[in-house]
């Protein structure tokens, strides 16, 4: 069979169906029940055509059923309560698709995003200090969406915004300068041991912040599997006439007016913003906003009408503005806004950074619990939620642990699979964790479908925590060595493995091959 997901091969089902009785292009949703005995998949497509059909749901999905039932994907179909379809798959389409699993070089790959040129943006932080670890949270979502996007077949380039022009980095040289001139640092400086340390190892301070960028930023993205096609200086834009350009364009879309000696964008006109923004003050000064809006327009004229940025949850008021002023520009924007980080030490908060006289630094975590833990803890929880994790916690190995309990799953098939060259080959299901396995596997290509259109990257790690777990509950109940069911057995090891392998790849996390035993 051509390689469709379980769910997009269900709505085609339906759809045939629905066509056969004169009835077409009308949305078919297709869930996962949330009690077994209710199938492997679920449709209320019967009871959202009540209304517009003027018939009992009930009635419908009996017309639909009487068309679906003999489809070889399915041992049974269903209609459950008021009107619901309810799928139950046959052994052979689940065999086929281990098959797919088995024989596909990377399972899940996809080209949904075909053709697409998307400018992804993140981090952006500002080249005056480490990074902290809520900019460790946008990098790992970052990263591991463009690994998503890629998969799915769109051209990503990954773009980190300098913001070297504003008033932040007369700030940093004033405060390089008064520790070297052995004075307190102003009010509205920066503090730490890293002032202190660059104090004495620059002479200009107008070098501070690329060394800063160099030695603070970069050097620990790329420890933290984290890497750019491009990191955009904001200078630039102030010096090849992109400010000029950009006003231009606005007044010609008649996106902007001048009023009491200032230059207004139309910010209330093309969205729900609450008033109109200035974008060039009534002494001439750029604002940021309009800084903002020209690099958007350099993006756009770039060739990537699609951009993605990622910001910190205090950029909320930000995104209907600049949002609008991408719209006039011909672009269309997304704003991924993330919430805070909180580190906890055996359940007591971690409050203080010796580098940096505040928050939590990034490598401070990193050098503590690894690359790993870090990225997969910050990607666990909804990007609007705050995350909370233990540093403890993700020290141990033990199921506590969710990124050990995902990679140990890992492991441990790649140690059943070295101790084995017998054949890995579906014959039959002859226990209810084996299918349960499967079923498990193979959501894998339709959550990978789902999330290069929602962006919702934390149901990633929970999907791995519960396809590990159905391995785990699959290999305490299931002799796998010298069985009579070896072979169908070390199949689905491998195609579990296969899909761990890649899902950890997304998260920009390892897939070991060893691991020592967990706790008990």
């Amino acid at each position: 069979m051509a390689n469709i997901s379980p769910k997009n091969h269900i709505k085609n089902i339906i759809a045939h169906a629905l066509e056969s009785l004169d009835i077409k292009d009308v949305p078919i949703i297709v869930e996962y029940p949330e009690n077994p005995e209710h199938g492997d998949y679920s449709s209320p497509v019967a009871l959202s055509l009540a209304r517009a059909l003027k018939k009992n749901p009930r009635a419908i999905a009996e017309e639909l059923l009487a068309l679906i039932k003999g489809d070889s994907s399915f041992s049974k179909v269903e209609i459950a309560g008021a009107g619901f379809l309810n799928f139950f798959l046959s052994p052979s389409y689940l065999q086929e698709k281990l098959d797919i699993v088995l024989a596909e070089k990377v399972f899940g790959t996809n080209d949904s995003l075909q053709d697409q040129h998307i400018l992804l943006e993140y981090i952006s932080a500002n080249p005056t200090g480490p990074l902290h670890i809520g900019h460790g949270r946008w990098a790992a979502v970052g990263d591991s969406l463009a690994r998503l996007l890629k998969f799915s077949g769109a051209d990503v380039f990954r773009e980190f915004y300098v913001n070297d022009a504003g008033v932040q980095i007369a700030h940093l040289n004033a405060s390089i300068k008064a520790v070297q001139e052995g004075k307190p640092v102003p009010e509205d400086g920066y503090q730490g041991a890293y002032i202190k340390d660059l104090a004495k190892e620059v002479v200009d301070t107008n070098t501070a912040p690329e060394i800063i960028m160099q030695e603070f930023q970069r050097k620990v993205l790329v420890d933290f599997n984290t890497e750019f096609d491009l990191w955009f200086s904001e200078k630039s834009l102030h010096k090849d006439g992109t400010m000029t350009e950009t006003l231009k364009e606005l007044e010609d879309k008649n996106a902007s007016y001048t009023e009491e000696g200032a230059l207004w964008f139309k910010s209330t006109e093309h969205s729900k913003d609450d008033k109109d923004r200035v974008i060039v003050k009534s002494d001439g000064a750029f604002t940021y906003f309009a800084s903002d809006i020209a690099y958007h327009r350099n993006k756009i004229n770039r060739g990537f009408p699609i951009l993605i940025n990622i910001l910190g949850f205090d950029h909320h008021g930000y995104v209907e503005r600049i949002s609008a002023a991408v719209k006039v520009l011909g672009g269309e924007l997304t704003v991924l806004l993330g919430q805070m980080v909180n580190l906890f030490r055996n359940g007591e908060p971690v409050r203080m950074s010796k580098r940096t006289g505040d928050i939590i630094s990034l490598d401070e975590v990193i050098e503590e619990i690894g690359v790993d833990a870090t990225r997969y803890l910050l990607l666990r929880r909804p990007m609007n939620s705050t995350v909370d994790f233990d540093l403890e916690t993700a020290k141990t190995s033990s199921d506590d642990n969710p990124v050990f309990y995902v990679q140990y799953a890992h492991a441990r098939i790649a140690s059943i699979l070295r101790t084995t060259t017998k054949e890995q080959k579906f014959t039959e299901f002859s226990d209810v964790n084996e299918q349960n396995l499967l079923l498990e596997v193979i959501k894998f290509e339709d959550l990978i479908l789902e999330l290069s259109k929602t962006y919702d990257l934390h149901k990633l790690p929970t999907y791995l925590e519960d396809l590990a777990g159905a391995y785990h509950r699959f290999y305490r109940n299931c002799r796998i060595i010298d069985d009579p069911k070896e072979s169908t057995r070390l199949a689905l090891c491998k195609a579990t493995k296969n899909v761990l392998a890649t899902g950890l790849g997304l998260l920009g996390v390892s897939a070991p091959e060893k691991m020592e035993s967990r706790g008990q």
